[in-house]
């Protein structure tokens, strides 16, 4: 089994439950999560004229391919009532592969690593706090590092 890194995000509903919903989902499809982050609020990015999410990131064992993951995690957001949007829209659950081990895979519907994580603090930040050692494929830099060149603007701890 290989370590994957997932972000978790929400902005409708309870997010609070949301995130845990979405926990107790993984766990059930056999995605073991060794670690995870505290939930971050976070405003909206790419569009921004709705309300504001509510984020984690989780480390992970996975017995699946990325492909066999991706599936289960889209399984999973449509079982938990995700609704498709525009892109970057408002969303009950949102989980996003950011790492899968060292693996980079690049096809149409699946890119690893997450094409936007290096963009995004509102990755990076909760990333940080559970895998700051972590050196992502193209990257040479730790997750700590990568977090001294972001801006924690727009991120705040929201709890435990």
């Amino acid at each position: 089994m290989e370590r994957v890194y997932l972000l978790l995000g929400t902005n409708l509903g309870n997010l609070k439950r949301n995130l845990l919903r979405a926990l107790e989902e993984l766990k059930k499809n056999n995605i073991k999560v060794h670690k995870k982050s505290k939930f971050y609020k976070t405003k909206p990015w790419g569009k921004t004229d709705q309300p504001d999410f509510l984020n984690m990131a989780v480390e992970a064992e996975s017995p699946f391919t990325p492909e066999e993951l991706l599936k289960r995690i889209k399984e999973i957001e449509i079982k938990m009532k995700r609704v498709p949007t525009k892109r970057w829209g408002p969303r009950i659950i949102d989980i996003d592969i950011l790492f899968y081990g060292k693996r980079k895979i690049k096809k149409s519907g699946l890119e690893i690593p997450h094409p936007q994580f290096f963009n995004r603090p509102f990755a990076i930040i909760p990333l940080a706090e559970i895998a700051p050692d972590f050196i992502p494929p193209n990257s040479n830099k730790k997750i700590k590092e990568l977090l001294n060149e972001v801006t924690d603007e727009g991120v705040e701890i929201y709890c435990c």
